[in-house]
């Protein structure tokens, strides 16, 4: 894969996490005070749950019958926690979007421990031929890609809080446009390669339902009584960094045919499956709130 695309990968990811800082608000973080065994349940859901979980599916013997570049691909999504897209999708009102935004940064941060980790545990049970992902390669990696464009982001918005306010709207619009380029480049390039994966790989993309079904499950499990951030925390659990899974699929398997393809694919069957949960879940508080009410 041209070298090119690893740096549209890598821009991409660093500015969605630059703007991200950049739009924080200190009561982000000062809310989170008030309900820090609520966020340390969801972390530990979205950063190490749900890879527990690929990885207890990938071990499965039915597993057994998954193609290499479907195996790859799910392993890389579950250990990427902290999505960009997730972010976005959580901003309409029916959304607890504060709590998004906390997920998501606390998550970018756990990540940096906790995906070395899990590249650990995933290099010693080997559910994937072909997995040479290093844990310090690991760390380097989010480190580069996430931590520091995020940390550069609230340092601007400390103290230079009115640059922040002016640019925060166009940062974020920036940043929109280059994940639709990184996924309209990536499906441009592997667009050869697509459908035949499709067709080759129909148990493949069961499995990748089943485990964004999983993901969901836990995030709705583990989220507060709220009605708002029931459907948010499944929303961020099971939406997993497409950009980073991207990255470390470039540059850890390359070599790899049908990976990007895969990784792509599991996007999209996250983004359909969510939608469909999320609208049955808003229409079963709608049908009960009325109930409630005439109780």
């Amino acid at each position: 894969m041209p070298p090119i695309i690893g740096l549209l990968v890598s821009l991409t990811i660093f500015t969605v996490m630059f703007a991200l800082g950049l739009g924080l608000r200190g009561s982000t973080f000062a809310l989170s005070r008030h309900q820090p065994a609520v966020l340390g349940r969801i972390l530990i859901g979205t950063c190490l749950l749900v890879p527990l979980a690929g990885l207890l599916l990938l071990e499965l013997p039915l597993a057994a019958k998954l193609s290499v570049p479907v195996r790859f691909a799910i392993a890389l999504m579950v250990i990427c926690p902290s999505a960009p897209l997730a972010l976005r999708r959580t901003s309409s009102p029916e959304r607890a979007s504060g709590l998004a935004a906390r997920i998501q940064v606390s998550a970018a941060l756990v990540a940096i421990l906790s995906m070395p980790l899990l590249a650990g545990l995933f290099t010693l049970v080997r559910p994937v031929s072909g997995w040479d992902i290093r844990p310090l390669d690991i760390a380097l990696q989010v480190t580069r890609v996430q931590l520091i464009p995020l940390a550069a982001g609230l340092l601007v918005k400390t103290w230079r809080p009115g640059w922040a306010e002016r640019w925060t709207s166009t940062i974020n619009k920036v940043a929109t446009a280059l994940l639709m380029v990184m996924v309209v480049v990536l499906l441009a390039i592997t667009a050869g390669q697509l459908i035949p994966f499709l067709s080759q790989n129909l148990f493949g993309l069961l499995v990748m339902t089943a485990m964004v079904a999983i993901s969901l499950g836990i995030g709705y499990g583990l989220a507060g009584p709220d009605p708002k951030e029931r459907p948010t925390v499944a929303l961020v659990t099971s939406t997993r960094n497409l950009g980073l899974a991207a990255q470390l699929a470039v540059v850890y398997g390359a070599s790899i045919k049908g990976l990007i393809p895969a990784v792509l694919s599991y996007t999209l069957i996250s983004t359909i499956v969510s939608i469909i949960v999320l609208k049955l879940l808003a229409a079963r508080v709608s049908m009960e709130q009325p109930k409630s009410r005439a109780g």
